[in-house]
């Protein structure tokens, strides 16, 4: 069920990131790459159980890639900052899971 909603969120990130939709959000797009990329990661790593280097490259990978499909779009644009928003999303996702799992690992062991 795990690796079906990663998909699934694969799929809707890569439907916002290349349909011409022309949406305006309230906030800052960078803040839109960075939450998409933090749970991305955090799904990436719990629903394939990779190791965090694999969760942070691959997820660096399909960032770079996203942005650079958008390069060759006509209605898009691609930007350095983007990426730079989508790796600290990453990175902030993966240091989170590892400070929760390391949480919760502790707490089970003290029961």
């Amino acid at each position: 069920m795990l690796r079906f909603l990663f998909w699934f969120y694969t799929a809707v990130v890569m439907y916002f990131a290349f349909a011409p939709l022309g949406l305006q959000t309230p906030v800052s797009d960078k803040v839109n790459h960075f939450i998409a990329f933090f749970i991305y990661a955090i799904l990436l790593k719990e629903s394939y159980n990779t190791s965090y280097w694999g969760s942070f490259f691959y997820s660096t990978f399909f960032c770079i890639f996203i942005e650079a499909v958008q390069y060759f779009l006509p209605y898009r644009s691609s930007e350095y900052g983007d990426v730079l928003a989508g790796i600290l999303g990453i990175t902030s996702g993966i240091f989170m899971y590892f400070v929760v799992k390391l949480t919760y690992l502790e707490l089970k062991e003290e029961e």
